[in-house]
């Protein structure tokens, strides 16, 4: 098993987006376990630098951190497990429409919950999957009252680990978004789920 610890108060800021333990597996290899790794290292590496660039005002670290989120997660192919079989159903441009105010949503979220987070530290479990190119990247988010778990699901597409879910405590963000959205579809079709978006969704 691998482990980290990151220790700064603000490691935490990383599980926020997800704003979110459901593969079990055997582990893998240890190729892909560095892999995998690596993607969660690298982006609570990056944000983290970012947090504490004093050379940079607020918006311009509002927009690091988004420029980091997009390369390491995979929102189309999180928007489309949100709207399951309903996504084969939308044009070409109503699924670019609902990627671009799905990843604006999760990412200002992400952000306004950034700074709520004071102490906690996030430990790095271990990662499992079912296949080769599906993998459950587990973390433990510690706080002052409780430890949290928080699993990051990645897929391999084109020789990259992007991350397409994050479960926290069991709760899966895809799902969790998926119950709504499907709900405004069937009862008014997916230009009332883009209407809704762009209602409840503020401009980056």
């Amino acid at each position: 098993m691998n482990r980290f610890r990151q220790n700064n108060p603000q490691r935490l800021t990383i599980v926020s987006l997800c704003w979110l333990v459901l593969t079990i597996g055997l582990p893998l290899s240890a190729a892909a376990q560095s892999a995998a790794s690596d993607v969660v290292r690298t982006t609570v590496n990056s944000v983290l630098d970012t947090l504490g660039d004093n050379t940079l005002d607020h918006e311009s670290k509002k927009s690091q951190v988004a420029s980091i989120v997009d390369r390491h997660f995979d929102f189309q192919a999180m928007s489309s497990r949100v709207l399951a079989t309903n996504w084969k159903r939308a044009s070409n441009s109503e699924k670019q429409q609902i990627t671009r105010l799905f990843r604006q949503m999760l990412v200002e979220t992400y952000w306004q919950k950034m700074s709520g987070f004071s102490g906690e530290t996030v430990e790095f479990i271990d990662e499992r999957s079912r296949s080769e190119d599906y993998v459950s990247c587990q973390t433990i988010v510690k706080t002052k009252s409780a430890d949290i778990p928080v699993d990051y699901k990645l897929y391999r597409v084109n020789g990259t680990w992007m991350a397409y879910d994050v479960v926290i405590e069991q709760v899966s963000l895809v799902r969790n978004y998926r119950g709504k959205f499907q709900s405004i579809v069937r009862d008014d079709g997916i230009p009332r789920l883009i209407s809704h978006l762009e209602s409840s969704t503020p401009s980056p």
